[in-house]
């Protein structure tokens, strides 16, 4: 009993092994790519978020400066709006930014200095969106 030897074919032997090695590869470049992006985004909505922070807190702390004035009789860049019974009303504005503002408006009676309205108010104009050709409804 002889067995002969076939010959191989000639060709690239590449291992089932190394076919799982560099599927491997693939995957964590891929993933490691996403991941690099997703950080990078992630520190550029942070570094937003602490940059509106910031100027909300600095707008926050002027007008508290304001409404300590106001507590110790002093009107100055206060408009007076309203008077009821024994009520008054003051308001004034602290912007935040280009696109926003603090509004906020005192009562005051029987020398107590009350906060009626703390709130951030949208400052800049409104413009809709023209770009998308939307259906109006209709038969047409």
């Amino acid at each position: 009993m002889n067995k002969e030897r076939k010959p191989r074919p000639m060709g690239l032997n590449i291992g089932s092994a190394s076919i799982i090695m560099l599927f491997a590869v693939l995957c964590l470049t891929v993933l490691s790519a996403l991941s690099l992006l997703s950080a990078n985004s992630q520190y550029t909505l942070a570094e937003r978020s602490a940059k509106v922070s910031a100027a909300y807190y600095e707008a926050d702390f002027k007008a508290t400066e304001i409404y300590e004035r106001v507590k110790n009789n002093d009107f100055s860049g206060v408009v007076a709006e309203d008077y009821y019974d024994d009520t008054r009303y003051y308001s004034y504005t602290v912007d935040i930014d280009e696109h926003q503002r603090l509004d906020v408006r005192l009562s005051i009676a029987h020398g107590a200095v009350e906060i009626v309205r703390w709130k951030i108010i949208e400052s800049g104009e409104w413009t809709p969106d023209d770009i998308f050709d939307l259906w109006p409804g209709g038969d047409d």
